[in-house]
């Protein structure tokens, strides 16, 4: 029964290193895609990012040709941007959550990106 039940346990280990896998390629793709809408952005555009956080202190994000650009500060490098977001998303789950925004924003961009 407890030998079962060790490799049941490791059975879901293995299973969480490839969704863990999975969502770190799915990351770098989503990162490709934003580098790419925000290379084809005039210097007049810019798309408002919102429901990318969850924190008390509210931004407001916008995608732009330079990056992603918060008023009042400096423009974050789009990989940056990201990765700092997925790291507040602290299990999987979120994780993926975030990815799902992210992507939903692509898909509602202007910007042909095909």
């Amino acid at each position: 029964m407890v030998i079962e039940c060790v490799k049941r346990v490791n059975e879901l280990v293995k299973r969480m290193s490839v969704l863990e896998d999975s969502i770190a390629v799915e990351t770098q793709y989503i990162k490709g895609v934003y580098a790419k809408a925000s290379k084809s952005m005039s210097e007049s555009q810019h798309y408002f990012l919102n429901g990318i956080q969850a924190s008390p202190v509210a931004k407001s994000y916008l995608l732009t040709k330079k990056g992603i650009e918060v008023v009042g500060e400096e423009a974050i490098p789009i990989s940056t941007f990201i990765d700092e977001v997925l790291n507040f998303a602290n299990y999987p789950k979120k994780k993926i959550d975030v990815l799902m925004v992210l992507a939903k924003h692509l898909e509602a961009m202007p910007i042909n990106l095909s």
